[in-house]
């Protein structure tokens, strides 16, 4: 994918399509003020900078909408361009009308995330913090949100930043004894110098640790409830809800399909998902999808809750149920075994885990507060970068691993610098892309393509 001519003027609706009370239209480009001066009136001069203007938006002498216009002289814009900020009402009709006028007016129209590309080609924005402005739109939960807001305003590229300062000190040590021109040079202090390199591995690998629950922060913890048949998996997810989401029976078997559902507990989303139970005696071909459907779902999760009848004595069932959620389950999903029905006469003595009663409420507050702890221990402080993207944990995860292997060169009587250096050019290299400093214009296209037209 091409990216697209940042030399012209380009113009696109900034608000969500559809009829509202308001709406706003974006232009920016090098002709940004002339083409909104040819259907804007009273035309003038060049506008002051960031001053709000009634004016009357004109096709011929027609008139569409009185607007409010606000001009931004570059480089102090969003874009680093000229950029003028039209809000009108939020009729489909004047929306379309008015971005026909600017396109006739010299603008074309505005692709998936354009302004914030200019925006980062213009040097507004380096690419991490481009990126937390898509986050920030999509954020659907208070913790995604401040996340996104700690990334946009370069919490996590000051982090690295600061990484890649000391691997640079580090790397021109290096090269200043590399290089023949320089013979007085006192020789390396390699026990100092690895001290500061593993300093950096240290700071760049905790980044990337980092993705494990800042990925949940951002998209939502995936929590499947699994267990035996009839074991109250799905009353389970009704009092975790509030509400009933999922029908409830005596009769086993009852969920055939997954059922999934949303909450917010403590400011983390968190994405629930009701299954089959895991019931080796399916007798139908549609009980034996809904529990191939719960296995798949089981292979997805963060977290397992793992519910069990604690009103019966453990059957069969229970212990297939566990093996198989064990076998299927990612490596570092956790696994959390929950005892429902505790307000019944107990049949069995119930093992270590979570004791609830999906009638009473009882022990509810506890087993949520666990499924977010991971979440909350790593994001305890809003202004705590946290990595929530996969291209992020893949640069960090670059980085630390050419400084673990730099750690290694170093070890012995000589170590070879010449290999030294190359590890630390991998490890900056590494952390230059994460910034945008060195991505190609396909990883531009796929990043800027994914915002919303307007952004």
């Amino acid at each position: 994918m091409i990216l697209p001519d940042t030399g012209d003027t380009i113009a696109a609706q900034a608000t969500p399509p559809g009829a509202g009370a308001l709406a706003v239209i974006r232009i920016s480009g090098i002709n940004a003020f002339k083409t909104a001066a040819s259907f804007l009136r009273p035309a003038g001069g060049a506008p002051p900078h960031g001053v709000a203007r009634l004016l009357a938006a004109r096709a011929g002498g027609r008139l569409v909408d009185r607007v409010v216009a606000v001009f931004f002289h570059g480089p102090a814009s969003y874009t680093g361009d000229d950029t003028v900020e039209i809000t009108c009402h939020g009729s489909p009709y004047i929306i379309r009308t008015l971005l026909n006028l600017a396109v006739r007016g010299g603008a074309r129209p505005a692709g998936p995330g354009e302004f914030t590309l200019r925006a980062f080609l213009n040097g507004k924005l380096d690419l991490a913090r481009a990126e937390a402005v898509g986050q920030l739109i999509e954020a659907s939960s208070a913790a995604a949100h401040r996340a996104a807001v700690t990334q946009a305003e370069g919490g996590l590229s000051r982090e690295v930043a600061a990484i890649r300062e000391s691997l640079v000190a580090l790397l021109a040590q290096l090269e200043a004894r590399l290089d023949d021109s320089y013979e007085e040079i006192p020789d390396l202090e390699i026990r100092t110098f690895a001290r500061a390199a593993e300093a950096a591995r240290a700071r760049a690998q905790g980044l990337a640790d980092s993705y494990a629950a800042g990925r949940g922060v951002r998209d939502g913890i995936k929590v499947v409830i699994a267990g035996a048949p009839n074991s109250g998996k799905s009353s389970l997810l009704n009092a975790l809800l509030g509400y009933d989401r999922a029908m409830v029976s005596g009769a086993a078997g009852t969920t055939r399909d997954t059922l999934e559902a949303r909450l917010e507990v403590d400011g983390f989303s968190v994405q629930f998902t009701d299954t089959a139970g895991l019931n080796a005696r399916a007798a139908s071909a549609l009980e034996r999808e809904g529990i191939r459907r719960a296995e798949a779902a089981i292979a997805a999760a963060d977290a397992v809750l793992l519910v069990k009848d604690a009103a019966i004595a453990e059957t069969a069932s229970d212990r297939r149920a566990e093996r198989e959620t064990l076998r299927l389950a990612l490596a570092g999903a956790r696994l959390l075994r929950v005892y429902n029905k505790t307000d019944l006469p107990a049949g069995r003595r119930p093992g270590a885990g979570f004791k609830v009663s999906a009638r009473t409420g009882a022990g509810l507050g506890r087993l949520k507060a666990a499924l977010v702890a991971q979440q909350k221990k790593v994001f305890a402080d809003g202004a705590q970068a946290v990595v929530t993207s996969a291209r992020h944990y893949a640069a960090l995860s670059g980085a630390a691993s050419e400084l673990a292997a730099l750690r290694g060169a170093l070890r012995g009587k000589n170590p070879p610098l010449e290999l030294a250096a190359e590890h630390l050019r991998g490890a900056l290299e590494a952390l230059a892309g994460l910034l945008g400093e060195t991505a190609p214009e396909e990883v531009l296209a796929g990043i800027f393509g994914k915002f919303c037209v307007g952004k």
